[in-house]
């Protein structure tokens, strides 16, 4: 008996150190051109053949109210002027039927004031450059909240504010009317600073924080609300890192597993990749410009763009790459 008993907890051992160990590979990046304005804590969504950067936080502190679009054509940077809302960072954004639609996030004041959780919600359309005020977010977690298009309905999941959350709530722009969706208790951990993107016609959402540093990994039928537990995300879980989608793959960058010097705290430079085919994690090298955080990924033209945030210093990284598969 106690043979069996001592099989069955080398056959744990190993099959939990065969998820940890993630197989390595290697990807291809190039440098793009560096961004007039940097910054951290931007949000970032893809419009036809151009992305758009919202928001974030300067190197002195400041934080930003404008809107910049990145066109990878012409590898170049225009700023689009005459964003009506106040300055933010962890905003909200993404594209729907030809438009931007964007708001949220959080504002200048003091730490935890209700003024700075912003509930504003706004639409550009590109080609007449005017700017729309919506209906404002009904709830408290403006902040660092993930967003996915699915039908006719803009989703906007969990985020934070004083509090952790699992909430799903969606936009519908026929009606510029928002509607929340009851907590079916079979998602996700709550957690702030968690990532999500669109792959092989599937949502996939995880990782971030709610006093642990998660690892959790999830398919989302966003429609129907089911969610599906997929393979963890290998080594520490994490927060505040970017993602973005490929065809065939998701790529996770960075991002900050919270702690301190004697509980392992530390700020990623790897990069990961996840393939749904096969629902494994890969580790895919390091990052060209080192451990960083609070950056932004987007993919256009099945090329996975990543870069900006800042570094274990809290220097601004200006600069923005291309992984190319």
């Amino acid at each position: 008996m106690k043979t069996i008993k001592n099989i069955v907890f080398i056959l744990i051992a190993v099959v939990a150190v065969s998820c940890e160990n993630a197989p390595e590979i290697s990807v291809r990046t190039r440098e793009c051109a560096e961004m007039p304005s940097p910054r951290a804590s931007a949000s970032v969504c893809t419009l036809g053949d151009k992305a758009y950067i919202f928001g974030g936080r300067a190197q002195n502190g400041r934080y930003y109210n404008d809107l910049w679009s990145y066109d990878p054509s012409s590898d170049s940077w225009s700023q689009i002027t005459g964003f009506p809302g106040q300055e933010r960072v962890s905003a909200a954004i993404t594209a729907y039927d030809g438009v931007l639609y964007l708001g949220l996030g959080y504002g200048t004041g003091g730490i935890y004031e209700e003024s700075c959780y912003l509930h504003d919600w706004w639409r550009w359309d590109p080609k007449s450059n005017t700017w729309d005020s919506l209906a404002p977010y009904p709830q408290e977690t403006t902040v660092d909240a993930t967003l996915f298009v699915a039908g006719s309905r803009i989703y906007v999941m969990y985020g934070t504010s004083t509090h952790f959350t699992r909430e799903v709530n969606y936009y519908d722009p026929k009606t510029n009317s928002w509607h929340s969706i009851p907590d079916n208790y079979h998602r996700a951990l709550s957690a702030f600073g968690s990532v999500g993107a669109y792959c092989e016609e599937t949502y996939f959402y995880g990782l971030g924080n709610n006093t642990s540093n998660l690892k959790q990994w999830y398919q989302v039928d966003i429609e129907s609300d089911k969610w599906t537990q997929r393979s963890s995300a290998p080594g520490k879980g994490r927060t505040f890192s970017a993602c973005a989608a490929s065809e065939h793959h998701i790529y996770v960058f960075g991002g900050r597993y919270f702690g301190g010097e004697l509980t392992g705290g530390e700020i990623f430079k790897e990069i990961l990749r996840y393939t749904p085919a096969s629902d494994q994690w890969s580790h895919a090298g390091d990052m060209p410009c080192g451990r960083a955080e609070n950056q932004i990924a987007f993919s256009i033209d099945n090329k996975v763009y990543f870069g900006l945030g800042e570094d274990e210093n809290k220097t601004l990284i200006k600069k923005l790459y291309c992984i190319e598969e």
